[in-house]
C-alpha cells in the first residue's frame, strides 16, 4: 500500500514538474516575441491658389402683379446673362441658385388690416468663372446690366485630388520623423511600419468671402460703377489649404 502511494506522489510530483516547466517556457516564449511599437501621427498641408471664383447674384422686382414682377425680373436676368456671356462666362456656369413670386402685404393702421401691396420676383443664381484674377469686371458688369445684390464670392480649386496626393506624402514623411526622433529618444532604431491607416479629411478646398463695401447690396439706381478703380471692384482672395492626416505604426 505504501509502495502505491509513494508511486502516484511521484507521478503527482512529475506532473506539476512539468507544468511548471511548460509555463516558464511560455512565458519566455511570450516575452521574445513580443514587439515593441511606436504610433505616430502624421499632417501634410500643401497651400494652392484658387482657379474657380463662384460669384452669387440676385435680381429683385416688385410690381403690381405676379405677371409684371415676373416679366420684368427675366428682363433683367436677360440682360446679365447675355453681360456674362460677352465676357466669356459659358452658359453651364451660370446656375439658378432659387426663384420665388411672393405677394406683399402691408398692414393699414387705419383700417386695422393687412392688404394686399403687390407682387416681389426674386431670383438667385450663381455665376463660375476661371479669372480668379479679374472678378471685379464680372460683378461690375452685372450690376450695370440691372443686378440689385451682390452676395458672397467663393474660391475653390477644382481638381484638389492632385494637391490632396501631395498632402499625403508630406504626412507620411511627417509621421516617420516623429517615430525616428521617439525612437532615438528611447534609445533605439527605428524599425520597418507595420500599419498605415489614412484618417478621415474634412477639407471644403474653398474660401469664402463677403464682397467690399462698394460691391455689395447694390442699388443700381444710385451706385455709379465709374467712380471707382477702372479694372472694377477689388476683390482679393486667399491661398487655400489642403491637409492630410496619417496614423502610423513602427517597430522599434
Amino acid at each position: 500500500m505504501k509502495k502505491l502511494v509513494s508511486m502516484i506522489t511521484a507521478m503527482t510530483m512529475a506532473v506539476s514538474m512539468a507544468s511548471v516547466t511548460g509555463v516558464t517556457a511560455f512565458a519566455a516564449e511570450t516575452a521574445q516575441t513580443t514587439q515593441r511599437t511606436i504610433e505616430v501621427n502624421g499632417k501634410g498641408v500643401i497651400t494652392a491658389k484658387p482657379d474657380v471664383a463662384s460669384i452669387y447674384f440676385t435680381v429683385e422686382t416688385k410690381e403690381k402683379t405676379a405677371d409684371q414682377a415676373q416679366k420684368k425680373n427675366t428682363e433683367i436676368t436677360e440682360k446679365v446673362t447675355k453681360a456674362m456671356k460677352a465676357l466669356g462666362v459659358r452658359d453651364e456656369n451660370i446656375i439658378t441658385q432659387y426663384y420665388s413670386i411672393d405677394a406683399e402685404q402691408v398692414y393699414d393702421e387705419q383700417k386695422n388690416k393687412w392688404e394686399e401691396d403687390g407682387y416681389r420676383a426674386y431670383n438667385r443664381f450663381l455665376v463660375k468663372v476661371n479669372d480668379v484674377n479679374n472678378v471685379g469686371k464680372y460683378i461690375d458688369a452685372a450690376t450695370k446690366a440691372g443686378v440689385t445684390n451682390v452676395g458672397s464670392i467663393s474660391f475653390s480649386i477644382s481638381d484638389p485630388n492632385q494637391y490632396y496626393k501631395q498632402a499625403l506624402q508630406a504626412a507620411v514623411k511627417n509621421a516617420s520623423s516623429s517615430a525616428a526622433a521617439l525612437a532615438e529618444a528611447l534609445g533605439s532604431t527605428l524599425g520597418s511600419c507595420i500599419s498605415v491607416e489614412e484618417m478621415s479629411s474634412y477639407n471644403s478646398y474653398e474660401r469664402e468671402r463677403a464682397v467690399n463695401a462698394k460691391s455689395m447690396a447694390f442699388e443700381t439706381a444710385a451706385v455709379d460703377m465709374a467712380a471707382g478703380a477702372e479694372d472694377g471692384a477689388n476683390i482679393r482672395y486667399e491661398d487655400i489649404e489642403i491637409t492630410a492626416g496619417v496614423i502610423m505604426t513602427y517597430a522599434y
